[in-house]
């Protein structure tokens, strides 16, 4: 595991038993990381912690629209990657 992996494993244990911890990454990422970790992220680099609502059993945070794919239409490298790949906690019916 490398220090970023690292150090975001130890930002979310805090985060799953730190409460006052916890609304500050929402609500200010950078002061709390900061204040609790001494980690000060470069001014480019935009980050948002979010929690998932009680209503939902999973968030997923969609990749980037690659170039060109406005049609819709996957590339055959794309078309490789997720052939027979499905997820163990999904189903799906027929």
């Amino acid at each position: 595991m490398n220090d970023k992996q690292q150090m975001m494993n130890a930002v979310l244990v805090r985060a799953a038993v730190d409460r006052a911890f916890r609304q500050r990454l929402i609500a200010d990422p950078r002061s709390a990381l900061k204040e609790s970790f001494g980690l000060v992220l470069p001014d480019p680099f935009r980050i948002r912690f979010i929690e998932r609502g009680a209503d939902l059993d999973a968030l997923v945070v969609l990749p980037d629209l690659k170039a060109g794919s406005e049609d819709g239409e996957l590339s055959e490298d794309d078309l490789e990657a997720v052939n027979g790949g499905q997820a163990p906690w999904c189903t799906y019916d027929d």
